[in-house]
């Protein structure tokens, strides 16, 4: 995700079209320029191609439709990638309530079971980011103790599920033993499941792209638009047609792009969500709340300017 200063229009501007999406938007920018000069130089110097009978009423209408189903577009898009952001937000209050919980309950001295949630449940949040980004090694995860019970993160495909299996036999087991009465073994149960509901709601929105035929008649109609005004702007512009043109494909292309960028919020784009600095955010404060030391941590500030963080 790009951290930027709201209010710096220019540098904002700027920094837009030194991005991946940008220089893909150029290069199907520069097709559209090649096309539109060729159709006016021909026009305008050998034959006459212009629609002149057709009414400008109804290109009119078309660029109106074409300018609904991009709004559309754009708010699913934006939707996603709200409800992405929204339930990482879940799980940030999640794992700290958890955490807070853990703390209350054991004593200070508690330093094995301190230790072992302080690391099981910031391991979660990272899982999760790797999962989601279909990165299947164990990077960025702390070792856990390993317990009879507990079967190793390795074992597991579901890395997630890894995890919060590994919280939940370690409850259970902790409640057998008389460390959590009813009461809390109710509630610790509450946020375990909170875990795995927000990995569902994270893998709905990933395996869920925006169906494939309303994402083709999109491009579909912004291809047949653009090929068509040439021909029905030539006469009030004659050469400026040229400008004119690859200006409006300049927004239409680019609001389909942008939308097509930010519809997956938890690739690596530079419009993606933060996953990993969400992340560390979640182990900084869990270690901080249960009292562990976390050595080696680098914090990521949101430095005033443009700074993309993943």
């Amino acid at each position: 995700m790009i951290v930027y200063k709201k209010k710096d229009w220019f540098s904002a501007i700027w920094h837009f079209h030194t991005g991946p999406t940008a220089r893909r938007l150029v290069r199907r920018l520069i097709i559209v320029f090649i096309y539109v000069l060729v159709i006016t130089v021909v026009e305008l110097n050998y034959v006459d191609l212009r629609l002149k009978d057709t009414p400008a009423s109804f290109w009119g209408a078309m660029g109106i439709l074409l300018s609904l189903l991009l709004i559309f577009r754009t708010n699913t898009a934006y939707d996603r990638f709200y409800e992405g952001r929204r339930t990482w937000g879940v799980l940030v209050n999640n794992c700290r309530n958890l955490a807070i919980y853990f703390n209350a309950v054991f004593p200070a001295d508690d330093t094995e079971n301190r230790l072992f949630f302080a690391r099981t449940i910031a391991n979660f949040p990272f899982a999760l980011r790797n999962h989601l980004r279909d990165v299947k090694t164990l990077d960025d995860l702390e070792e856990t103790e390993e317990m009879p019970e507990n079967q190793s993160l390795e074992e597991f495909d579901h890395k997630p599920a890894g995890v919060s299996s590994q919280l939940r036999i370690r409850t259970e087991t902790l409640y057998r033993k008389g460390y959590l009465s009813n009461s809390q073994h109710i509630n610790v149960n509450g946020y375990l499941t909170t875990l795995m509901d927000v990995c569902g709601i994270c893998e709905r929105i990933k395996s869920t792209p925006i169906p494939f035929s309303y994402q083709l008649f999109i491009r579909l109609f912004i291809l047949l638009y653009v090929a068509v005004l040439p021909f029905t702007v030539i006469d009030f512009y004659g050469y400026l047609t040229i400008p004119a043109v690859v200006l409006t494909s300049y927004i239409l292309v680019g609001l389909e792009m942008i939308g097509e960028e930010i519809e997956d919020p938890f690739g690596l784009e530079r419009n993606d969500l933060p996953l990993s600095q969400l992340s560390q955010l979640i182990r900084v404060n869990v270690h901080d709340i249960l009292q562990i030391p976390l050595p080696h941590v680098e914090k990521q500030a949101a430095k005033p300017g443009f700074t993309v963080v993943s």
